[in-house]
């Protein structure tokens, strides 16, 4: 071998390494419920116009994948390609990836898409939205790693009715009633109108038990936010059954409730994004203990159905994931750097759904705890 060729060929891996260092990929994993702001703010970080796969993603997706060099992402990474991979199942599933703890038995890791639409088998995640707190999970940190904590924004939630008319003339749901009805899945209407004349069944539809909304509604009405419940879903031909292991996410939940040709009455648990398509579906929001869900009623303490949400790392993920997150401002705080953090602050100060950390003038210090000013 000639010098020539020696020195075609150390340019050649030369060039090839530099393509390699050339390009970062970054999984997220976690909460379904925040999905539609942190689709919006990753597409804000490339500056409004990354390559996405699939081609006619939205906001109600949950598997998505992100390509670019440009807006805040060029800036943070020095012009190298970032792809971002999300795929996203529940809140707790998302802390099982990040501690290392051994998934429960039935229980998957979600894989990623490919630039080309193909399956990228990966199942370990860098980053994780949660809608609860670590240790409001069954592997906080007296048995796992404690994770470091980036709050990012308010996630609410709101009690959601059916399309069907038998649902119909119910308005409200107290703590209470919840309670009961997370124990027994299924209740006479009269329970819900005051009318005993209406004795036909009301059915509770909701997530599985790794979802931080499920976490989060059973924590804020004293049943316990790791407690079993008894859930209902629609078989083929719509009618109840029992749902064994409840839905996996949110658009599990709103479809049940979306379905125009079952004649039974359901209630669901949602975020307020998914809890909004229903209502333009037909279905309609119910008061909790009394209250309507409104941004102001949030960030001024009369309505009790939120939490924080929360970017949880993977330990010891590397200072070049991280700036994703932190952006040029280690330690982040909220809305101080050009990361993720200050771009879900933003995408949320025009959110209907949910609230700016900034804008709380009401605070918890865990899930379903007593809200101060």
């Amino acid at each position: 071998m000639n010098n020539k060729t020696k020195a075609l060929i150390l340019a050649g891996a030369f060039a090839a390494a530099s393509a390699a260092n050339a390009q970062v990929t970054i999984y997220l994993s976690g909460s379904t419920a925040f999905r539609a702001e942190t689709f919006n703010s990753i597409k804000a970080l490339y500056g409004g116009s990354p390559s996405i796969t699939p081609a006619g993603a939205t906001t109600s997706s949950s598997k998505v994948t992100y390509v670019g060099n440009g807006g805040n992402i060029g800036t943070l990474f020095g012009g190298q390609t970032v792809t971002i991979k999300t795929a996203f199942s529940g809140s707790v599933e998302g802390i099982i990836n990040v501690v290392g703890a051994a998934n429960p038995a039935g229980v998957t890791q979600p894989t990623y898409l490919n630039a080309d639409n193909s399956t990228d088998s990966n199942t370990v995640a860098d980053f994780v939205l949660s809608d609860v707190f670590q240790n409001t999970s069954d592997y906080n940190d007296g048995l796992y790693a404690a994770l470091d904590d980036y709050q990012c924004g308010v996630v609410c939630f709101a009690w959601t009715r059916n399309v069907a008319a038998a649902s119909s003339g119910i308005s409200n749901i107290t703590h209470q009633q919840a309670q009961q009805f997370f124990a027994s899945g299924s209740i006479a209407k009269s329970f819900w109108t005051g009318n005993l004349a209406d004795t036909a069944p009301v059915y509770l539809s909701g997530r599985y038990k790794l979802s931080g909304t499920r976490l989060t509604y059973q924590a804020d009405c004293g049943y316990g936010a790791n407690a079993d419940a008894t859930l209902y879903m629609l078989d083929g031909s719509h009618n109840p059954i029992l749902d064994t292991a409840g839905q996996t996410g949110g658009g599990g939940v709103a479809t049940i409730l979306e379905d125009t040709t079952t004649t039974a009455a359901f209630i669901g648990t949602l975020g307020t994004s998914d809890s909004a398509a229903v209502v333009t579906a037909g279905g309609a929001r119910l008061t909790y203990n009394g209250v309507a869900f409104s941004k102001a009623a949030v960030q001024n303490g009369q309505y009790s159905l939120w939490g924080y949400e929360h970017i949880f790392p993977r330990p010891g993920t590397s200072a070049t994931k991280l700036k994703l997150i932190v952006g040029t401002t280690h330690p982040a705080t909220p809305v101080t750097s050009n990361g993720l953090v200050n771009a879900i602050d933003t995408a949320l100060s025009t959110s209907v759904n949910n609230v700016q950390l900034s804008t709380m003038n009401v605070a918890r210090n865990a899930d379903g705890a007593p809200i101060s000013p």
